[in-house]
């Protein structure tokens, strides 16, 4: 398995700081490739020799855009998406030998993109827009393709579950946006991964299908919050701050050095997000055997105060 990021070194100390990754890189079945998917010419290596390719790269502080340095999800979603298609297919084509075959053989990989559960031909925020270009780039590209619409995955790297749950480590109560009241159905992050696992190891279940992926449990954003909370012991009243009053601040605070939070972005940490029925059975019928985590195992997996280890919050550790 061959990874793309920014910094190796990074990346590598990443996964190193974990027991599977340090297993993985040791025993070669791991290696990082230095790229970034919205510098084309840093690409070709990456996809070189490879059959499947998972685009799942998103942009720090995400989903603060930061358009003046080129940190936005048309940059990243879109246009880095649409970058990989085209290094995949010169890639292939040049290592193709002549003739018609080259032509079958140029459109051989996989490429597998995670994309956003509210995404759709007719959303208007910009995440969605530049996350539906890039299906369609996809589905046009010739290549075998998946698509996966994930709903918030949580679990230990979860920034936006995460900081929210810091607040309480010094405020005797948790802020957040809006009502609370968006329809959730969080996915824990280890089964994000046993899903890509299945879907390129099983490419012929998987192939041109869009998949929705979400949790078994539906809760509201204050359910998925008040469950958290127990899972770590503490009990917090939530404290809803309006969303129009969030928003206003916002357009002050994006003019901070380090745009700590835009009108965008509060929209997006206040949409809701859930899969239905249709979807667990699509999944159900094609990967037998897989069965998302409950939310409150999945929780109390990186939650509880008495565990130690990678799997601890590092406001927890």
């Amino acid at each position: 398995m061959r990874g793309l990021s920014r910094s190796t070194e990074r990346a590598t100390g990443l996964f190193a700081s974990q027991e599977d990754g340090r297993r993985a890189l040791a025993e070669g079945r791991l290696s990082f490739v230095q790229g970034d998917v919205t510098s084309p010419s840093s690409l070709p290596r990456a996809v070189e020799d490879v059959q499947a390719v998972v685009q799942a790269a998103q942009f720090e502080r995400a989903p603060v855009e930061d358009p003046a340095h080129a940190l936005t999800y048309e940059r990243v979603d879109r246009d880095g998406t649409v970058n990989l298609l085209h290094a995949i297919a010169e890639t292939c084509r040049a290592q193709a030998p002549a003739g018609a075959a080259a032509r079958q053989s140029a459109f051989s990989s996989h490429f597998l993109y995670m994309s956003g559960i509210t995404v759709s031909a007719e959303a208007p925020e910009p995440w969605n827009r530049a996350k539906w270009q890039a299906e369609e780039a996809i589905r046009g590209s010739g290549l075998d393709w998946t698509i996966v619409r994930c709903c918030w995955a949580y679990g230990p790297a979860d920034k936006a579950l995460n900081r929210l749950l810091g607040y309480s480590d010094y405020l005797p109560f948790v802020p957040l946006f809006g009502p609370g009241r968006e329809l959730l159905t969080p996915v824990f992050v280890e089964d994000v991964g046993r899903l890509f696992v299945r879907l390129v190891a099983e490419a012929d279940k998987s192939r041109s299908t869009l998949f929705r992926l979400g949790g078994p449990d539906t809760v509201t954003l204050d359910g998925f919050l008040r469950a958290a909370l127990a899972a770590m012991g503490r009990r917090r009243p939530l404290l809803h701050i309006p969303k129009a009053l969030a928003k206003s601040q916002a357009r002050l605070l994006q003019h901070l050095p380090g745009r700590p939070l835009t009108p965008d972005a509060v929209d997006f940490v206040t949409q809701g997000g859930a899969v239905e029925t249709p979807d667990r059975e699509l999944i159900a019928d094609r990967f037998p055997g897989f069965s998302p985590t409950a939310l409150s195992d999945g929780l109390e997996a990186y939650l509880r105060r008495d565990r130690s280890g990678p799997h601890m919050p590092r406001y927890l550790a």
